[in-house]
């Protein structure tokens, strides 16, 4: 076993968390996140037309996208991995129980946030779902070339999956105490993938599907489901462009 992580949060105070109104995404494993640690945060509202505007990007973050933390004492941090790790810094309960832990944390939200942002970028990026409607997907064959980019993409997708599966343990955790920040990382977007029936894990495997069921009895992941949290109600984002029919 690791050494032990601090045991008692440390003082850090009220932050506020910069993200777009209504987005699931990343926004909802902030959510999550903020809700199991016990963050005191506020959540500040990017309006999508605003950042979207000529030079938005630029005046609105740092580096172009969301979400982003400020501190109590006006520090940004951007890169959402960043922002957990910090976080857990200050809330041992999304750090876990021993170095170990920590560890194991930050390798499943990294990895996660990659595999995200291969999934949702390019051809079959979120633009499609705002752009285009869920009844234009209903026959797939019109559109052969975003059908063959989701196929190649699924077979791309296929082993990472397996290996989310391979370390996860037969309790349905990763680490000791499944609380940690990268394990509500890997559900958040788990349960995106799960919502838009991708072929990827579909059905989903044993233990992934045994760690789905631990992790949804969390009340902090209740509470973002629901739509509870100070992010309010998320709704889908990918999913119109990922939900093809065969």
């Amino acid at each position: 076993m690791g050494a032990a992580c601090s045991g008692e949060p440390m003082p850090l105070g009220k932050v506020k968390i910069y993200y777009a109104k209504m987005l699931q995404s990343r926004g909802l494993c902030m959510a999550a996140i903020c809700q199991v640690g016990g963050v005191d945060y506020e959540q500040v509202e990017i309006k999508m037309e605003e950042f979207f505007a000529p030079g938005g990007k630029e005046k609105l973050t740092i580096w172009g996208y969301m979400p982003e933390m400020e501190l109590p004492d006006g520090t940004r941090v951007a890169e959402i991995c960043a922002i957990c790790q910090l976080l857990a810094d200050y809330y041992p309960t999304l750090k876990g129980a021993t170095a170990a832990d920590n560890g194991i944390s930050m390798m499943l939200g990294s990895r996660m946030n990659d595999f995200y942002s291969m999934i949702s970028t390019g051809p079959l990026g979120p633009g499609i779902a705002m752009n285009m409607t869920r009844g234009m997907w209903e026959d797939p064959k019109q559109f052969p070339d975003l059908l063959k980019a989701y196929e190649t993409r699924m077979e791309t997708a296929t082993p990472i999956i397996k290996k989310f599966e391979d370390l996860c343990l037969p309790a349905g955790k990763f680490t000791s105490t499944g609380t940690t920040w990268g394990e509500i990382f890997v559900w958040a977007f788990l349960y995106q993938f799960r919502y838009a029936k991708l072929s990827c894990c579909t059905p989903m495997p044993p233990k992934l599907a045994k760690f789905m069921d631990e992790m949804e009895k969390l009340d902090g992941v209740k509470a973002a489901i629901a739509g509870t949290t100070n992010f309010g109600e998320q709704g889908p984002h990918l999913i119109d462009a990922m939900q093809f029919k065969k």
